[in-house]
């Protein structure tokens, strides 16, 4: 069943509403940056992880953690300990693959063994960030659909109640690729303009979760 009106409208506020802090750290001059919207965000960081400097790639890495850690109060301690324990052969081996990535990818990405992205979260956020227009996170926060009435695609995800986080295999990187077509299909139906991208729609779905909206965010994915 498609959706109707006020899911739609429902949706399209949610887009709005999407509030999770827009910055980033400046390494080399040790200063957080103020982006105006998410998108300054992406292209900060995107750039970072496509750069031919591999210091750069590193700065990249560390903004996804700083991002991604916003409103965590260990985010600096996470940072750190990327920053001092990942080696020159692995963002050697990140800034390749970075530039040549296709698909969802993310057991590629954890086969570099990045310190701190062993999760399918932080990986995700890095697949995200290199193509949002097609990528999307899986946070562990959305797996609260699972509790909803209302069937969705979280429901097909194998994950233990107590789980701390997603680990990554080929059956959940299959998951990962339909739940980012799923927001692409919602994205280019109920949209249809480059403003509302599949990442809008998975940021929308986790604000209404973040928000203790998960019934009408489930109600969305069930119907769209």
């Amino acid at each position: 069943m498609p959706l109707d009106g006020r899911l739609i409208d429902i949706l399209a506020q949610s887009v709005k509403g999407y509030d999770f802090p827009p910055v980033t750290f400046d390494f080399p001059h040790n200063v957080e940056q103020q982006h105006d919207s998410p998108r300054g965000v992406e292209a900060c960081i995107r750039d970072s992880l496509l750069s031919k400097d591999t210091e750069v790639v590193k700065d990249g890495l560390s903004n996804v953690l700083y991002w991604g850690y916003a409103r965590m109060g260990y985010r600096n301690v996470r940072v750190n300990r990327f920053r001092h324990q990942v080696t020159g052969n692995q963002l050697l081996d990140a800034q390749q693959l970075f530039r040549r990535l296709v698909g969802p990818g993310l057991i590629q990405i954890k086969r570099l063994r990045l310190p701190e992205f062993g999760g399918l979260s932080f990986v995700s956020k890095v697949r995200m960030f290199l193509d949002p227009t097609n990528f999307v996170t899986l946070d562990l926060q959305l797996m609260k659909l699972r509790n909803e009435k209302q069937p969705t695609i979280f429901n097909q995800i194998r994950l233990r109640q107590d789980a701390t986080t997603i680990s990554i295999t080929r059956e959940n990187e299959m998951f990962y690729e339909r739940w980012c077509s799923l927001c692409r299909r919602i994205a280019a139906i109920y949209f249809g303009n480059p403003d509302v991208r599949a990442v809008e729609i998975e940021r929308a779905i986790y604000y209404l979760v973040s928000t203790d909206q998960a019934g009408l965010a489930a109600e969305i994915l069930g119907n769209a």
